[in-house]
């Protein structure tokens, strides 16, 4: 039988009202005592009625973390790490008004700031702290696991041929909470209301008859009204027969806030259309690495042909950004707000703005090749200390929509980039139509100031760009400056003539290996894989193979610790069902960058398959879902070993890494009496180099089908 409860007593009230009052002095001299410690990293913690004010000397930063699909706020994990001398971070807080929100008081100076949320992926970012007041931040984090909804709604879409489906979310702008029942209604006359989570859906007709393909989308206005709020009007939203999805804040108030959503091509019809110009110190930038990525490709000088061949026949894998902050809100390239977005997740939100969504999907796919350049170099050559590329036309035009071709053009291509130099992301530019001749009657605003290629050519000589036969634009006025892409071409040649993206992108930017002037950017990171001829080394279906020494075996390594490991792996493949993961982690009792000889055979060369020097490459796919990873090859050689350059390996994709044997541009000297090429007829796979600059974090890898190919 269990025994009867018993009865607390009660202690005097004024003694728990004394205890109350000693428990927050001491809770205050702590808090006194944190903000003044020199922390080198402080972490968002749980302090959720805890008002932050900046003083004299700092400043305060507003964060806000959202999920990038549906826009809900996160409850993150936030981290600010100092990068200077002078950076201090005094106080780190949750804002209690805002879910997801945290406000943080900074010295001047630089920070890294790490976000990550369950089930979603991280993200980091730089932040430069000045003077001036920091811009408010939002960081967009995209699920772990991508959704399919959108998908969903296309074929919803796509099951009537004049359909369109419009969905979304409506929050309220100053709280990030989702507002139900508010009111969305189409220009169409269609109504729906936004449920508990704030989620609606709209269908729409497209207008009878066959679509023009050298036409504009219809378009519609979409208006969304909740009560105490500003009524919103997206005005011109163009009409596909595909899914859109919106994130719909709502600023508390009364009135109207209207946006202007035409696409941009249509946009530009209505004015000058000035379409990416660059500041003149940019300008002088892009142009100067231009001319000297430019020089030993001119077809005037005779190793052009077997330059351009190597850079093409290389498979250059350069650096992609793993994130970028997109100025938001902005006129010109003047922005009042930022926003952190996922790099892959920025370009699949944002070619629909540049290349209009109803178009050949091989078309939107070379777009977003353009697209994904372009921002990669931004990223390198920033706008500004604060944000790295602007939301407008005055960089390159962004807006948090998605839609679902736009969505697919992006991951079909996903970290593709062109390249100048082999080595970084070129400037890739772009505009509406190209065609070298000037229509008077078009009304068209052609910006382009050397017009000589004349007629069914595309170029601007005086600007760098030579001529360029493309008779899909014969005919067509110039609409735009006439260099690099003529996005209007990308539709011509996939919807009519049947190319695909990658010889739309090498026709417009090297002229099909062609190259001159700056027509002379190659694509990088296609891993489209060996192609014939493939013969597998190790595939890692029944076990790690000759890759059966930890990361940490060779002497060789150094920056990461004996907890590192490498392991078959089942979960995660390119080919057949299984690869080799290998785990990273940071030693913490050394500085250095990381250096890993992942070593094949233990090192020993008669435990390595013969490689044939005469037309042999070795090659192998690689993932990682961490940035500013590098790898390379180490080969025994007859006299001694040789080691690969570097390949940058692109963030969260296969990607097919390759080295030629006979290319001596391609080895160094390493180890023992090695000359920096390969001499023997016949040589070893010595080892994998992985390479990275020292980091805190884990970072998982994973290697499937290292082959050769003769």
């Amino acid at each position: 039988m269990t025994a009867p409860h018993a009865t607390p007593q009660r202690a005097p009230t004024w003694l728990a009202i004394l205890a109350l009052l000693l428990a927050g002095a001491v809770f205050a001299q702590w808090l006194r005592e944190r903000a003044a410690t020199d922390a080198t990293s402080v972490a968002a913690s749980p302090t959720p009625h805890r008002t932050l004010e900046a003083g004299g000397s700092e400043r305060l930063l507003r964060i806000r973390v959202r999920d990038s699909v549906d826009g809900g706020a996160l409850d993150a994990n936030l981290s600010i790490h100092p990068l200077d001398a002078g950076a201090q971070v005094r106080a780190l807080a949750a804002d209690p008004a805002v879910r997801g929100a945290r406000s943080a008081a900074l010295a001047a100076g630089e920070y890294e700031l790490r976000i990550g949320a369950a089930g979603h992926q991280r993200l980091s970012a730089r932040v430069r702290i000045d003077a001036a007041q920091p811009l408010p931040l939002t960081v967009w984090l995209p699920p772990t696991v991508s959704s399919d909804a959108l998908d969903r709604l296309a074929l919803k879409a796509a099951a009537c041929a004049r359909c369109a489906v419009f969905s979304g979310r409506v929050f309220d702008a100053a709280s990030g909470k989702p507002l139900a029942g508010a009111s969305v209604r189409s220009s169409q006359g269609g109504r729906t209301r936004s449920d508990r989570d704030g989620y609606f859906e709209l269908p729409a007709q497209l207008p009878a008859g066959a679509a023009d393909t050298d036409a504009l989308p219809a378009t519609l206005d979409l208006t969304i009204e909740s009560p105490g709020h500003r009524r919103r009007v997206f005005a011109g939203l163009p009409l596909l027969n595909d899914a859109r999805a919106l994130i719909v804040d709502l600023e508390p108030g009364q009135g109207l806030a209207r946006s202007d959503r035409r696409h941009v091509q249509q946009r530009a019809r209505a004015s000058a259309d000035l379409q990416r110009p660059m500041p003149a110190a940019d300008a002088a930038q892009a142009r100067a690495e231009a001319d000297a990525a430019a020089s030993p490709l001119d077809p005037a000088r005779p190793a052009t042909a077997a330059r351009a061949q190597a850079l093409a026949a290389r498979s250059a894998n350069v650096p992609v950004p793993a994130s970028i902050r997109v100025g938001t809100q902005c006129s010109g390239r003047s922005c009042s707000a930022v926003s952190v977005y996922a790099f892959e997740d920025y370009v699949g939100r944002g070619l629909d703005e540049e290349w209009i969504a109803s178009w050949n999907p091989q078309s939107l796919a070379a777009g977003a090749v353009a697209y994904r350049s372009y921002a990669a170099y931004y990223v390198a050559h920033p706008v500004n200390s604060r944000y790295d590329i602007c939301a407008s036309t005055s960089c390159q035009a962004f807006d948090g929509d998605s839609v679902s071709a736009t969505v697919a053009a992006a991951a079909a291509t996903r970290g593709v980039v062109l390249t100048r130099d082999g080595a970084s992301a070129a400037f890739s530019e772009y505009s509406s139509e190209n065609n070298a001749w000037d229509d008077p009657s078009d009304g068209l605003s052609c910006v382009n100031t050397d017009l000589s290629c004349g007629n069914g050519r595309n170029g601007s000589p005086r600007n760098g760009w030579p001529c360029l036969s493309d008779e899909v634009g014969r005919g067509r006025g110039c609409f735009g400056h006439g260099r690099g892409m003529s996005q209007w071409g990308t539709q011509r040649w996939a919807a009519n003539n049947g190319r695909d993206w990658r010889w739309i992108a090498n026709h417009y930017f090297n002229g099909n290996n062609a190259p001159g002037g700056q027509r002379n950017a190659y694509l990088a990171n296609d891993g489209a894989g060996p192609g014939p001829g493939a013969v597998v080394l190790e595939d890692f279906e029944t076990g790690v193979g000759r890759f059966d020494s930890a990361p940490t075996y060779s002497g060789s390594t150094v920056g990461i610790s004996a907890a590192s490991l490498a392991q078959r792996d089942c979960a995660t493949r390119r080919n057949g069902a299984c690869s080799l993961r290998v785990l990273l982690k940071d030693d913490p009792g050394v500085a250095s960058a990381w250096s890993v000889r992942l070593l094949s055979g233990g090192g020993t060369p008669a435990n390595n398959v013969e490689l044939i020097r005469a037309g042999g490459k070795v090659g192998l796919w690689i993932y990682t879902g961490g940035s500013g990873l590098r790898a390379a090859l180490s080969i025994d050689d007859s006299d001694g070993s040789e080691r690969s350059v570097e390949r940058a390996i692109p963030a969260n994709q296969w990607t097919y890494l390759e080295w030629t044997l006979a290319d001596d541009a391609q080895w160094n000297a390493w180890a023992g009496a090695s000359n920096g090429r390969i001499d023997a007829a016949g040589v070893r796979l010595d080892a994998v180099w992985l390479l990275r600059e020292q980091t805190s974090f884990d970072v998982n890898l994973y290697l499937d089908d290292v082959q050769i190919v003769h």
